[in-house]
């Protein structure tokens, strides 16, 4: 699996009744194909992939994989809390052509053992002979997935071609890729693509920048053009942009509920975001919601 750069977690839209909105969910991914981006996931933690039925994750991977068309590789989340139902959600994606899935540790149960994350993670991987990709959310899963473990992981699964950082600082990307080699494969935050891109950083996986992907895909061509001074001025956009979205009070007042109002001032008509029960971005805050993206547009506008 040789992907890098921005690979983007697609955001699952819903109708007011809780279904999948696959015909908005096809045109969103159109867009970002046509943004630029180099590889898309689906089903993941944006995705909202665990507040679906085993039914719906399939549904959405089929509606996805068809409507891509191998324009770009496909990544399909199938982690869940049990080995069985991930092998299953993978073979089901494989066999409708997805390039890759990816797998975030068993969660519910936080106090797994490490013994027991390796034993989960071979189970998988002697059913699953594809690219892998480990996502390591200690938030969610409840525990962390450090270096060390993935080697094991890997040792016992060599398919496994990369993880996701869900956090992390540039020294944890660095000490990553000391631990794991030159070969695997290291999406962070977006926050940290350049300088991480310079050492050892493949890529990012951002919710955030669903809203803003342009942002995202003007600053890998810019580090790989080795433009570092605009480089530098993307950066400054990109953790402005997502630092305004992470705002606590406007967490406090919206919840997730602010994702959907950003996804929305794309142009996005966004029903329902995320699945479940969630705040509204009050009337008074869309002229706020608006000038951050314009501001992340004037950075996109004028070069250095």
């Amino acid at each position: 699996m040789q992907i890098s750069g921005m690979f983007l977690p697609v955001p699952t839209p819903f109708e007011e009744d809780g279904s999948i909105d696959s015909a908005l969910f096809e045109e969103m991914i159109d867009f970002y194909i046509g943004t630029g981006v180099d590889a898309l996931m689906l089903a993941g933690s944006f995705g909202n992939g665990p507040a679906m039925s085993l039914e719906e994750r399939k549904a959405l991977a089929v509606v996805g994989l068809k409507r891509a068309r191998g324009r770009v590789p496909m990544v399909i989340h199938c982690g869940t809390a049990d080995p069985y139902t991930s092998i299953d959600l993978a073979k089901h994606a494989l066999a409708n052509g997805a390039d890759g899935v990816a797998f975030v540790g068993p969660y519910y149960y936080a106090d797994h053992t490490p013994e027991e994350v390796r034993m989960h993670f071979k189970q998988v991987g002697s059913a699953i002979k594809a690219p892998i990709m480990l996502y390591n959310n200690p938030k969610y899963q409840g525990y962390p997935i450090g270096p060390e473990l993935m080697v094991k992981l890997r040792t016992d699964s060599p398919q496994i071609f990369g993880a996701k950082l869900a956090m992390g600082s540039v020294a944890d990307i660095h000490m990553h890729r000391m631990v794991l080699g030159s070969d695997f494969l290291i999406f962070a935050l977006s926050g940290s693509l350049f300088p991480g891109m310079l050492i050892g950083q493949t890529g990012a996986i951002s919710p955030p920048l669903a809203a803003r992907p342009d942002l995202g895909v003007e600053l890998v061509r810019a580090i790989r053009s080795e433009n570092y001074d605009r480089a530098r001025e993307l950066q400054v956009a990109v953790l402005d942009f997502e630092g305004a979205l992470r705002e606590p009070a406007v967490r406090r007042e919206a919840g997730r509920g602010v994702q959907a109002a950003s996804l929305r001032e794309l142009g996005f008509k966004i029903k329902k975001y995320p699945r479940w029960p969630t705040g509204e971005l009050p009337p008074e805050r869309a002229e706020w919601i608006a000038e951050i993206h314009r501001k992340a547009r004037q950075a996109l506008a004028v070069p250095v």
